[in-house]
């Protein structure tokens, strides 16, 4: 009696183990498709918060080690990526859901190619300032350092920051073909 007690807790566990792995390995191209523009997000914004980590590192050392416009260019790096360690930190804290519909795909793959094309034409603003503060250090002798070393440190991070998000852009929008795909599949059926 024993026995068969144990043979059939034994069935009802490895069927309850079968059961649970069908359903937890089967996925739609949607949710796989959802899956992977997430993962690619993620990456994108560990790679910001690796840029912004090495980045205030550098010029915690760097600020207290110079003087003139390099510790400018220090300090502005430094408050900079502050920023951008708190922006990827936030971002890595709520999961975005896989399990959309078509439309909630496809408004997700819109909204996350328009902000890195966004931030994209940010980017560019952010180093023209650059550009402009080296010009004012030209005019302006008792704040040359200053001018100089802020506006080299934004001419820097814009321009990382927009190869980052022009980069991103073409990852999502080469990737979201495959939604595309999705889309003319379920209007075929």
């Amino acid at each position: 009696m024993k026995k068969n007690i144990l043979i059939a807790a034994a069935i009802v566990m490895l069927a309850d183990i079968g059961i649970s792995q069908n359903t937890t390995t089967t996925t739609t191209p949607l949710f796989d498709f959802n899956k992977s523009r997430n993962k690619r997000t993620a990456m994108g914004v560990k790679v910001l918060g690796v840029w912004s980590l090495a980045n205030v590192g550098i010029s915690s050392y760097g600020y207290y080690n110079s003087r003139g416009s390099d510790e400018y260019f220090h300090n502005m790096n430094f408050m900079w990526n502050s920023v951008n360690i708190a922006i990827a930190a936030a971002s890595l804290l709520p999961r975005q859901k896989n399990d959309l519909d078509l439309m909630g795909s496809l408004k997700a793959q819109n909204t996350v190619e328009n902000i890195y094309i966004s931030n994209a034409v940010l980017d560019l603003l952010y180093s023209s300032i650059g550009l402009y503060l080296t010009e004012k250090a030209k005019n302006d002798l008792p704040n040359s350092d200053k001018w100089n070393g802020w506006g080299n440190a934004l001419i820097m991070q814009g321009g990382f920051l927009f190869l980052l998000d022009t980069s991103m852009f073409a990852i999502h929008k080469h990737n979201g073909k495959k939604l595309y795909k999705i889309l003319d599949a379920s209007l075929v059926h």
